[in-house]
């Protein structure tokens, strides 16, 4: 039987993803930028440490587990970002291809940066972007957007160059159709783990605003657009050539504009504006390539749109070649 690469099981797929996961993590180029890293924290000003920081201790002083954890939260990801494109029917055909495209984005295009804060904040991602798409209904959807909005919430206290994603709440609103009051819960939910932070930091001895101003230093800290100048050769032709397929992926997608439902148009436009707001964090100061690990959830569920629309003669050698090129990254010094 001739296997579809275009139409792929749930078992390959994640075959495929737990393959990409480990080489990426435990391959040869993440070993050596484990062994040649700094076991420090870049502070701020302010005396008080964000739980990001407290992610990195976690790396740097238990690498072993983190580079488990890490592997984990690719594959898991992954998974939830499939699961996400098959619930909703976004290609108008039942394929898992998503779930490998994941793992050949985050694992080639980090190149080996395994940075755990960054991929526990692309897993908060995927479930705020779920809880989002969830409360896409004809009635009230409280519990579901409050959750998305509290899942970003969570993300930006994390990684706090990712402000620019806090624009995803109004255009939730916006694609998926909730009310004000709906945006009253969702403020709501976004607010509470800064209020938390403060309140917790408060409880210690700080000032109630440290935390605030802890965030805003890591915001603004680092040189501006060191991000583009230090990509590695490999990453630079796997993100290119991911740039061509996702802009083939939106002509496909913009001439069979109505194959697909309301629901699946604004899922699919909700995650372009996604990857155009994470291409926003990528400009800020201090970016490095681990924001990637970002910018493989809204691609891995765009670019499915190519494969399943072209010819399979096209689509299956560029899937080989994409996987190839993940390889090469992840295993070649």
């Amino acid at each position: 039987m001739k296997f579809d690469i275009a139409r792929q099981a749930f078992i390959p797929s994640f075959l495929t993803l737990a393959a990409l996961a480990a080489a990426a993590v435990y391959g040869p180029v993440a070993a050596a930028a484990a062994a040649s890293a700094v076991p420090a924290v870049a502070g701020t000003g302010v005396d008080f440490r964000l739980p990001g920081e407290f992610l990195v201790l976690f790396q740097n002083s238990f690498p072993g587990w983190a580079r488990a954890l890490t592997c984990l939260l690719i594959i898991v990801t992954g998974i939830r970002t499939g699961h996400l494109t098959v619930r909703y029917n976004l290609y108008t055909t039942n394929t898992c291809i998503a779930i490998p495209l994941y793992g050949v984005l985050a694992g080639g295009l980090t190149a080996g940066a395994a940075d755990l804060s960054m991929f526990v904040s692309a897993l908060f991602l995927i479930l705020s972007i779920k809880n989002f798409c969830r409360s896409y209904s004809t009635s009230y959807a409280f519990d579901a957007i409050f959750r998305g909005a509290l899942y970003l919430g969570i993300l930006l206290i994390l990684s706090p160059k990712a402000l620019p994603l806090i624009l995803l709440l109004p255009l939730a609103v916006i694609h998926f159709h909730r009310t004000f009051r709906e945006l009253i819960v969702a403020l709501t939910g976004l607010l509470l783990p800064v209020l938390l932070l403060c309140y917790v930091g408060w409880g210690l001895g700080n000032e109630f605003h440290a935390p605030l101003l802890a965030l805003g230093e890591k915001l603004i800290a680092g040189q501006w657009l060191l991000f583009f100048v230090e990509l590695p050769f490999g990453v630079q032709l796997l993100g290119g050539a991911a740039v061509v397929l996702l802009i083939f992926a939106m002509q496909y997608f913009y001439a069979d504009l109505y194959a697909v439902s309301s629901k699946s148009r604004s899922i699919l436009v909700y995650h372009l504006e996604i990857l155009l707001l994470i291409a926003a964090v990528a400009s800020l100061p201090g970016a490095t390539v681990s924001v990637f690990a970002l910018a493989a959830v809204p691609l891995s569920a765009l670019l499915p749109l190519f494969f399943v629309r072209a010819h399979p003669g096209i689509a299956q050698p560029i899937y080989a070649l994409c996987l190839a090129g993940a390889a090469c990254n992840m295993v070649l010094q």
